[in-house]
C-alpha cells in the first residue's frame, strides 16, 4: 500500500516514520483522544525526558544552560523560552488559590493585589527579560558574543527565579502557614540563594576573574532592582488609579 504524508501528500518510503519534506509523523492509525492529548503535551510542553534533563541543571547547575545553548546543544533540553514559560504557568497555577483567598476580604487593596499579580507580573517579567539582558550586553561585552547570548541566559535566570518564588509560596502559604519565622526569613533566604545562583551563573558564562564578576553583579543588581521599582511602581500605579 502507498504511503502519503496526510500534511504535504508527498509520497513516503516504507521505512520513513517522518516525512522528508515536512517533517509531521506518519500515522497509520486513527488518532484517539488519548494520542491527542499526548501530542498536545509533547507539542507544547515536552512532557518527557527533556524535562528532567532540563530542569534538574537548572536547579543545581547554574549557567549550565546558557553554555550548553552557546556550544549548539540544544535539541537535548527543552527550548529556553518554552521552559520559562511552562515554570512561570505552574507558579501562576499555585499563586491563584493566594490571591483567591486575599481577595475574600473584598477591599480596594485585596483587589488591587489580585488584578497586579494576576494580570500584570507576568507581562512585566517578559519586559524585564529583555532589559536585563541589555544590562548583560552592556557589562559583559565581548567580541562575537551577540545579545541573544545574553538574552538566553536571562531566560534562564528568570526561569529559576519563577522556581524559587514557587516553592516560597508553597512553604508559606500551603506546608506552613502559620510560620512566623519562616515567613520573616524566606524573602532573605531567596535573595541569598538567587544572588549566589547568579553569581555563579555568571562566572561560568563569562569566565571571567571572580573579583570582577561581583563587582559587574553589585552594578547589575543596582541597574535591575531599580528598573524592577520603577516598571512595577508605573504598574502599580496605573491599576490603582486607572
Amino acid at each position: 500500500m502507498e504511503r502519503i504524508c496526510k500534511n504535504c501528500e508527498k509520497k513516503l518510503e516504507k521505512e520513513f516514520k517522518y516525512c522528508p519534506s515536512c517533517g509531521q509523523e506518519h500515522k497509520e492509525k486513527v488518532v484517539h483522544f488519548k494520542q491527542f492529548i499526548l501530542d498536545f503535551l509533547g507539542d507544547y510542553f515536552t512532557f518527557d525526558s527533556l524535562i528532567i534533563r532540563s530542569v534538574r541543571p537548572l536547579l543545581f547547575s547554574p549557567g549550565y544552560l546558557t553554555n550548553e545553548f552557546i556550544a549548539g546543544r540544544r535539541v537535548r533540553y527543552i527550548p529556553p523560552l518554552r521552559m520559562f514559560i511552562f515554570i512561570s504557568i505552574i507558579f501562576f497555577l499555585v499563586l491563584g488559590p493566594v490571591e483567591k483567598t486575599i481577595a475574600v476580604e473584598g477591599n480596594e487593596e485585596a483587589e488591587f493585589l489580585d488584578d497586579f499579580f494576576s494580570i500584570w507580573v507576568p507581562r512585566l517579567f517578559f519586559l524585564l527579560l529583555p532589559l536585563f539582558a541589555l544590562y548583560l550586553f552592556v557589562l559583559f561585552r565581548k567580541p562575537g558574543r551577540f545579545y541573544l547570548t545574553h538574552f538566553i541566559f536571562s531566560v534562564h535566570l528568570h526561569a529559576f527565579i519563577f522556581v524559587l518564588l514557587t516553592v516560597m509560596v508553597v512553604l508559606i502559604d500551603y506546608i506552613f502557614p502559620t510560620s512566623v519565622f519562616l515567613s520573616q526569613w524566606s524573602l532573605m533566604i531567596t535573595i541569598f540563594v538567587l544572588q549566589l545562583y547568579l553569581l555563579i551563573s555568571l562566572r561560568k558564562v563569562y569566565e571571567q576573574k571572580w573579583i570582577t564578576t561581583i563587582f559587574k553583579l553589585f552594578v547589575l543588581n543596582i541597574m535591575y532592582v531599580i528598573s524592577a521599582m520603577i516598571i512595577f511602581s508605573v504598574a502599580a500605579a496605573l491599576i490603582f488609579y486607572v
